[in-house]
């Protein structure tokens, strides 16, 4: 482990610890949400991608599953990783779920590549509860966003082992 690691892991504690708290006082998903984050973060820093990058991972899930806004983080960890954490964050007023999901990549894409790195390892962590999903059609309509991603967001990271990871998931299924 070098310095700038062990740095990076302090901070990852720190935002742990933003997650942990805010999930007790206000979170509504009844998901393992921080074991989740957790998983997304660290595919990410195994990578060794940026510290942006690892820290929205952490933070990802926040402004959908608490009542924590962009601002909040923002003002905690510095408006990339607030832009960041926004950009992955579903926009609860389209409820098409398809179109919501459309536009969330939209403005992962708009956002720029850590936006999309941090989508496709969440996407990633999530793909494994597909199987679970009974429902055929359902299953399908969940695939479907996985294919719309990787076709929205091959240009920008298709060359990228998170991607590839995806990928073959998604082929799996």
């Amino acid at each position: 482990m070098n310095y700038q690691k062990m740095e990076l892991g302090k901070k990852m504690d720190d935002a742990f610890q933003y997650v942990a708290y805010n999930l007790r006082e206000t979170g509504h998903n009844t998901k393992p949400v921080l074991f989740h984050s957790f998983k997304v973060a660290y595919q990410l820093y195994k990578y060794n991608y940026s510290e942006e990058v690892v820290i929205s991972a952490i933070l990802h899930d926040l402004i959908e599953d608490t009542n924590v806004k962009k601002e909040d983080i923002a003002n905690k960890f510095g408006d990339v990783i607030a832009n960041i954490v926004s950009a992955v964050s579903f926009d609860p007023n389209i409820k098409d779920e398809v179109e919501r999901t459309r536009v969330m990549f939209r403005k992962c894409l708009d956002c720029g590549a850590s936006a999309v790195i941090v989508k496709c390892s969440d996407l990633l962590d999530n793909i494994d509860y597909v199987m679970f999903v009974e429902d055929k059609e359902k299953r399908n309509l969940l695939l479907s966003k996985y294919k719309l991603f990787l076709t929205m967001s091959r240009s920008m990271i298709g060359n990228t082992k998170i991607y590839m990871d995806l990928l073959n998931k998604v082929e799996m299924y």
